[in-house]
């Protein structure tokens, strides 16, 4: 609840903390040495996904309607 309450005092704000992601390559194989040997993927916080999906679930109630 005061994940949901901080990201509510933030309404009028900046919302560069929750808007951060940290890109991570992965290899595919071993050895790997060029670009497309390598899998991207996006890892943004938890804080920011839990908050995106309850809004998400909000909206689409809203929409369906």
């Amino acid at each position: 609840m005061a994940a949901f309450s901080q990201f509510y005092n933030l309404a009028d704000r900046n919302f560069a903390m929750l808007n951060t992601a940290l890109v991570a390559l992965l290899p595919k194989k071993d050895g790997a040495s060029s670009v497309s040997d390598y899998r991207p993927i996006s890892l943004i916080h938890s804080v920011a996904k839990l908050i995106s999906k309850v809004l998400s679930i909000r909206l689409a109630t809203v929409m369906c309607t």
